[in-house]
């Protein structure tokens, strides 16, 4: 199985992104080939959410089975919620998305809740967190020089806090749970 992850920007997005999705389907049993979109090279959730992109990226990879469309809500300012549903609709059976609450910096962050100094809730429900907390951990940590300004390296003790990644990010349990579904009736035999 095949499966292209399609981010706000993959620059950054794509060190948090591709480990969750591989922990993903490692976790419902699923055996894919998971890449991250390069090209064309999104930059920014306007690219991301536009109806006639994501129709573009979707024909010009048949050989994809899955698509997944994982954005930031952004506290939702832009409506990102209703543009993804209206994504999935359009591409039903193609492609899923994921919506995080409310950047995928805070799933990488939520890796390292216990050395934030910071409750939970209140990294969890700003509306700017990669500017309030994920950078300023990552240059804390000496990290920014690194792959992806310090997000590779962040993403090392996934394994360790998946279950507990899982608990404080639900959207990512409903994601699991929607590729459970999913490749339990993949496109093919629909």
């Amino acid at each position: 199985m095949k499966v292209l992850i399609i981010p706000e920007d993959p620059t950054l997005d794509a060190h948090i992104l591709q480990p969750i999705v591989e922990r993903l389907f490692e976790d419902i049993g699923r055996k894919a080939r998971i890449e991250v979109l390069q090209d064309p090279h999104l930059n920014g959730i306007d690219q991301a959410l536009n109806p006639d992109m994501v129709r573009r990226i979707v024909d010009e990879n048949p050989m994809v089975d899955l698509f997944l469309l994982m954005v930031d809500r952004d506290c939702n300012r832009f409506q990102n919620e209703a543009k993804v549903t209206a994504r999935e609709q359009e591409h039903s059976g193609r492609l899923l998305a994921c919506v995080a609450i409310e950047e995928v910096e805070v799933w990488m962050l939520a890796l390292h809740r216990e050395s934030l100094g910071e409750r939970w809730n209140a990294i969890r429900s700003d509306c700017d967190p990669k500017e309030r907390y994920a950078e300023p951990f990552l240059r804390e940590q000496g990290w920014l020089s690194q792959v992806g300004k310090g997000r590779k390296r962040a993403m090392r003790g996934l394994s360790a806090q998946w279950k507990s990644l899982l608990t404080v990010c639900p959207e990512l349990t409903t994601l699991r749970e929607r590729l459970q579904g999913w490749s339990a009736h993949p496109p093919e035999s629909r």
